[in-house]
């Protein structure tokens, strides 16, 4: 790219971050409150059930379910889609550590783990999703325990892990700072947690989600609008079941409305992290970093495939949905 092009690009965001984000900066310091009307344990279950019949990137394939072809196109999409995830799995050192894998959906992560020396535990808190693991792994021949567990309970003694790592799955839990405390008490001592959490400060919070979506469900309404919006390429399932919900529930509260908006219109809970909020988290640990990256230019129609892959970079490396947090117990 050249340097005007450059330019071009820098330009760009700080247009963006100008009408985006610095006027709404107040957002970025609010703690989200739980859902007045379901306690802690109601939430909790309702997340159990919602990924017992879903587990993640399960619907990715129309692959036979189970078979080797199904766990390696989930892998290939995911992978290409998020090439950061790799780049992040690449850049652990996992031989001859011991992991644990809280959330390990279909067992993609799992297998690059394992294939890269890593002594392998992982844990769902629902079923469906610890069988797709157990599955994928037979299939491949490869090592590795997978439980049923909550990450609010872990059954294993003090220190026992090197590396804890949870992509995109603490944010769907309701008493995170309780599994967060749990995580810290099964590291070892100078062991390292590798978390995703969506990120409140990204294009898809802050745009997609707070302003465009709500925009969307409004015109749901018009006479063949589902029929107009399915041309465009947004999926008619999940459409048709927005406005069912727009016309049984009616106005929802933000934080119903993030859930909805992230991961499926049934998903239950769902809450989005900033820098300061990470660190608010992780406050029982040291050296924690954090980055973000993934702007889905597959949310955007025809505009995101215009986007040429440089500014699809540079927007997901400024304003990416997933945040990427590292951190480290203390040794003392």
């Amino acid at each position: 790219m050249s340097t005007d092009d450059d330019a071009i690009v820098a330009d760009l965001v700080g247009v963006l971050e100008n009408l985006l984000f610095r006027r709404h900066d107040y957002i970025a310091g609010m703690r989200v409150p739980m859902n007045s009307h379901s306690s802690q344990d109601d939430l909790q279950t309702k997340v159990e059930q919602f990924w017992d019949a879903k587990p993640c990137d399960s619907d990715t394939s129309t692959k036979k379910v189970y078979s080797a072809e199904y766990f390696n196109d989930i892998e290939n999409q995911r992978y290409r889609q998020q090439s950061h995830v790799m780049d992040l799995l690449t850049s652990l050192s996992f031989a001859g550590k011991r992991v644990l894998e809280i959330g390990s959906g279909v067992g993609t992560d799992a297998r690059t783990i394992i294939n890269s020396g890593g002594i392998y535990t992982g844990i769902n808190v629902d079923a469906g999703s610890c069988e797709m693991t157990r599955r994928s792994l037979e299939i491949f021949n490869l090592p590795g325990m997978v439980q049923q567990v909550s990450a609010l309970n872990l059954p294993y003694p003090d220190d026992t892990f090197d590396i804890v790592y949870s992509f995109g799955v603490l944010h769907h839990i309701p008493d995170v700072d309780t599994a967060v405390g749990e995580i810290r008490r099964v590291l070892k001592p100078g062991g390292r947690l590798v978390i995703m959490l969506y990120n409140r400060r990204s294009i898809n919070y802050m745009v997609e989600i707070r302003h465009l979506r709500k925009w969307g469900v409004e015109i749901l309404g018009l006479p063949r609008m589902l029929g107009i919006l399915e041309k465009f390429g947004l999926p008619r399932a999940k459409l048709q079941r927005h406005r069912e919900l727009r016309e049984s529930i009616g106005r929802m509260s933000e934080d119903e409305w993030l859930s909805r908006n992230t991961d499926g219109p049934d998903n239950p809970y769902t809450r989005v992290y900033d820098a300061r909020q990470a660190v608010e988290l992780l406050s029982g640990f040291s050296e924690i970093s954090q980055c973000v990256r993934f702007f889905d230019y597959t949310h955007w129609g025809l505009l995101g495939r215009c986007l040429p892959p440089r500014m699809r970079r540079v927007l997901g490396n400024k304003w990416g949905w997933h945040r990427v947090v590292e951190a480290r117990k203390s040794s003392a």
